[in-house]
């Protein structure tokens, strides 16, 4: 008998694709494949835990240093100008005309389509839950994060209080709304609840952690076992 949950997991900083036609919006090959351009692991853990579960999944396929999915139309961050340190060149002074199409042909897109996917997960199944990867920088010149996992929360804790119980009980070492909070860097969370009450969580992991098939298979099935209880509610 199938499942009447469904469990969609999202990755907004998938990808460090930036158009030939920006030409690496001024920044360094290095920088390009480094963690200001996309969430490292992310991708990978993302595909092989919805595998892994048979469940759907949702992937961006544009840097963030393009534009930024999961901040607000008014962040200042929503095109950033610098990322740890590093100057980006082509999103210094752009001109409104292009700020617009950046918008409207990467962010905005990005969001309909999610949105359209969503609803028709709701359409199908009686609970839909979301859940969206990131990763974060272990540390640089003004931070050292120590924790393996932070978990990122707003209005909703129905999944929160199961998973870092789970956490707990595997013994990682985990934050709550660290390192980042859940209060400010939930867009795409925040996008799809004004719309529909989901049960919803944002999973940050460091990325040292799972930036090669032996951290991504060690936390595929950590967290595959964790969401197996949700799918099996």
């Amino acid at each position: 008998m199938p499942s009447s949950i469904k469990l969609l997991i999202v990755a907004d900083h998938a990808s460090n694709y930036i158009p030939r036609k920006y030409r690496k919006l001024g920044i360094s090959n290095s920088d390009l494949q480094s963690h200001i351009a996309f969430d490292i692991g992310a991708k990978n853990l993302t595909i092989n835990l919805a595998k892994k579960l048979k469940q759907s999944y949702y992937l961006s396929n544009f840097s963030r240093l393009l534009i930024d999915p999961n901040r607000k139309e008014t962040d200042r961050e929503l095109i950033t100008v610098k990322s740890f340190g590093v100057e980006i060149p082509k999103n210094l002074n752009i001109s409104l005309q292009e700020r617009e199409h950046r918008i409207n042909f990467f962010y905005n897109f990005y969001h309909k389509n999610l949105e359209n996917f969503v609803k028709k997960k709701i359409n199908k199944y009686k609970k839909v839950f979301v859940v969206s990867v990131h990763s974060f920088t272990k540390n640089s010149e003004n931070f050292n994060r120590g924790i393996e996992v932070g978990l990122l929360w707003n209005k909703s804790m129905d999944l929160l209080l199961p998973i870092q119980r789970n956490l707990k009980d595997n013994k990682i070492h985990f934050g709550r709304n660290y390192p980042y909070s859940g209060f400010h860097y939930n867009n795409t969370i925040d996008r799809l609840c004004m719309n529909f009450y989901l049960k919803n969580i944002t999973i940050e992991i460091r990325n040292d952690l799972i930036c090669d098939q032996k951290g991504i298979k060690k936390y595929v099935k950590l967290m595959s076992n964790i969401f197996k209880e949700f799918l099996n509610e």
